[in-house]
């Protein structure tokens, strides 16, 4: 197809090579969890057309969040795990703009406290059960 392809209607064809880059999935349940656990406690802030990601750390503060929970965050926000939420003014390095802030909504709360508790429990292996039942 060519810039100024028209379809049988005379109308121009949208350029279906601007499509947004297809993120992975993150699978590490680890930094998913500490992902959370810093959107929680600390905060995370999208700044951008490209929603570069930065992390808090002072208020109105931010600084680069590292790739994997940049990664990560994208992950979350895709599967409406956190949202995007209003605009504020933050500063970088000396440098302000605006950016928006990253929510935790409740029910993400709420997961991530079950898998906290759940992760701290033990597990029973066959050994174990063995080794208690003489």
């Amino acid at each position: 197809m060519t810039e100024g392809s028209l379809d049988l209607f005379g109308s121009p064809l949208a350029d279906s090579g601007a499509r947004a880059p297809v993120r992975l999935p993150v699978n590490d349940m680890a930094l998913i969890e500490k992902v959370l656990h810093i959107a929680e406690n600390v905060g995370y802030v999208l700044v951008g057309p490209g929603e570069r990601v930065y992390r808090l750390y002072a208020r109105l503060a931010i600084e680069v969040a590292p790739r994997d929970e940049s990664d990560a965050v994208h992950h979350l926000l895709d599967a409406r795990w956190l949202t995007k939420g209003g605009t504020h003014f933050y500063t970088c390095y000396g440098y302000s703009g605006a950016g928006n802030s990253v929510l935790v909504p409740r029910a993400t709360k709420d997961k991530a406290r079950r898998w906290r508790v759940l992760a701290a429990r033990p597990t029973t292996t066959g050994e174990q059960r063995r080794k208690a039942n003489g």
